[in-house]
């Protein structure tokens, strides 16, 4: 009675485990319908033209934090667009496109009928070839892309991260509990060594019906759910995607369409040890009820012997003891949520100051050169006339170093009052003539023109303290990568893309190869100018002071052309 309760209790925990692996990849079947069913057009297969997905893709794939990745393939097997999950939950839209036509999901959907959608095996996660460390368990769902017209686009391509689904299946298993995929590797195992060890390279892998040749023909048997070898027991459920996903529901009296060959196996083991164990367990148990109800008889015997006070007052007592301890559970929680609430505001602190620290740092050497610059001048001027030239420049740029030293005197203010980083309505023009006015004897000196366009829009709301930072690096770059061969511009603008106020600041500089340097270019000490000076901070803080305050920047350079930054204000972020 013992066993056969046993291997019911099993067989419905196997079966709920197979119930949550497909109710968990069913929203991904109805999504993969979704987006082959979206009106995509030939313009959006084409990485110059399909900017404007990004609101609506970002979107969805922001509520599905399952979904780790989000491509649109073209037919020769090329990205041409796609969106990562990273590790910390951020949503990127990738720049570096890959050629996936040698990958076996993409070469397993190139038939595949417009109504057809393809599951992949569960494998680890690849980029470039190379498998992701630490390793991504990952399923690929594909659907074909048809246009209004009929004509195959392309595919789209959504990576459904296993992790979560496989970490639920180890969960709560008093008992060796496996998964296998069709040919016996193993996906889950007690050794944790032995999971997709088929897929990495260098592992001793062995698969399961080579470890256990005994138990290989009974298990593929359809017809069996439990077997008994050498004391052992042995309880399986077997899941055929085809079948299970199949069912389904797109719209109507529709069902989905699935091409695929996952056939896992769900399989719980319980050595002899354990199964008398667990019978040696219910005779104790037994026995302790029996003694257990035998006390119980005795103490309500006496309990009933006792006289109403001496019942009265044992409850007073027991109550009181109950009102204690949970006073002190108050007060302990209480403490707990302070010790929290104070943690956070020391790691906000310290995140504010390290922030205040890099501006000064950065931002007072512009105005201080400008400075020196101007000093050494007055003192090699000859005359009086000459000196009397340069006060005026001397007081512009004092005045602007007085107003960012303000502007830093109220971020200390905000540091000391506990606040968020005040945003405020900022009119742009004069804050970047201000920003200007640092670089005065450089524009003065240097064959430089600075042309604004503030048509599009005037005011944003945002830090005026980080906004005059991003400002002033980006200008400073330009004056500082200028082209010695031609007349140097900076262009400054506004415009509106996707209803948001976009900023730009555009030079005819050296530009950057951005194939080569694109992945670092706002990294943290990165330079990509030889012979000349900067240490690689002010394009690292100008994007973490943009991003802090959800607004994002964009770059494209050529070599010998220049450079275009574009800050987009209120992402979707």
């Amino acid at each position: 009675m013992e066993h056969e309760k046993l291997i019911s209790l099993q067989q419905d925990e196997l079966s709920n485990k197979k119930q949550l692996i497909v109710e968990l990849l069913k929203p991904m079947i109805a999504n993969l319908y979704y987006w082959k069913q979206y009106n995509f057009s030939e313009s959006d297969f084409d990485p110059e033209q399909n900017a404007h997905l990004e609101k609506k893709i970002g979107d969805f794939i922001i509520g599905m934090d399952s979904y780790n990745q989000f491509r649109l393939i073209d037919l020769s097997g090329k990205e041409v667009y796609r969106l990562n999950r990273q590790d910390n939950g951020k949503i990127v839209k990738s720049l570096a496109l890959q050629d996936k036509a040698n990958r076996d999901y993409y070469q397993a959907t190139t038939e595949l009928e417009k109504d057809q959608i393809y599951l992949s095996p569960l494998n680890l996660n690849q980029e470039n070839g190379v498998l992701d460390l630490p390793y991504k368990p990952m399923i690929r769902g594909v659907a074909p892309i048809f246009d209004a017209q009929g004509t195959k686009l392309g595919i789209v391509v959504i990576n459904f991260s296993a992790e979560r689904f496989l970490d639920l299946l180890k969960k709560d298993n008093p008992y060796s509990f496996m998964l296998l995929d069709r040919f016996g590797n193993y996906l889950i195992c007690k050794d944790s060594k032995k999971e997709f060890a088929h897929l990495i390279p260098n592992s001793q892998n062995i698969t399961f019906y080579e470890e256990h040749p005994e138990l290989a023909d009974s298990l593929r048997m359809k017809e069996s759910t439990s077997l008994f070898r050498n004391g052992d027991l042995w309880i399986k459920t077997e899941l055929d995607f085809k079948k299970e996903l199949g069912q389904t529901p797109l719209f109507q009296h529709k069902f989905a369409d699935i091409k695929t060959n996952n056939k896992w196996l769900l399989l719980k083991h319980l050595d002899s040890e354990i199964l008398n164990a667990r019978l040696k367990s219910e005779i104790f148990s037994i026995f302790l009820i029996n003694l257990l109800a035998i006390a119980v008889i005795f103490c309500l015997s006496f309990l009933e012997a006792k006289s109403d006070t001496s019942k009265r007052k044992y409850m007073q007592a027991l109550e009181v003891i109950n009102k204690e301890l949970e006073s002190k559970s108050t007060e302990l929680e209480s403490k707990n949520n302070s010790l929290a609430a104070m943690q956070s505001k020391l790691e906000l602190r310290n995140a504010q100051l390290l922030e205040y620290n890099n501006i000064v740092a950065h931002n007072l050497r512009a105005p201080t050169t400008s400075v020196s610059a101007l000093v050494s001048m007055l003192k090699e001027s000859k005359d009086y006339e000459e000196a009397k030239s340069y006060f005026p420049k001397l007081q512009k740029v004092t005045h602007a170093i007085n107003t960012l030293v303000d502007d830093l005197l109220i971020y200390v203010r905000i540091l000391n009052d506990d606040h968020q980083v005040n945003m405020e309505n900022i009119a742009l023009e004069p804050l970047i003539e201000t920003t200007l006015d640092l670089y005065v004897e450089t524009f003065d000196l240097e064959t430089i023109e600075v042309k604004t366009d503030f048509t599009a829009w005037k005011e944003v709301k945002f830090s005026k303290i980080y906004l005059q930072s991003v400002i002033q690096n980006l200008i400073s770059n330009a004056i500082k990568y200028r082209d010695p061969s031609r007349k140097s511009v900076i262009f400054i603008r506004t415009l509106w893309e996707n209803d948001k106020k976009v900023l730009v600041v555009e030079d005819n500089g050296v530009g950057v190869d951005l194939n080569r340097y694109g992945n670092d270019i706002f990294k943290l000490y990165k330079r990509f100018h030889r012979g000349l000076s900067g240490k690689g901070m002010g394009l690292f803080l100008v994007k973490t002071q943009l991003e802090s305050l959800n607004a994002n920047i964009e770059v494209t350079s050529k070599l010998g052309e220049g450079t275009i930054f574009k800050i987009t204000f209120d992402s979707y972020e």
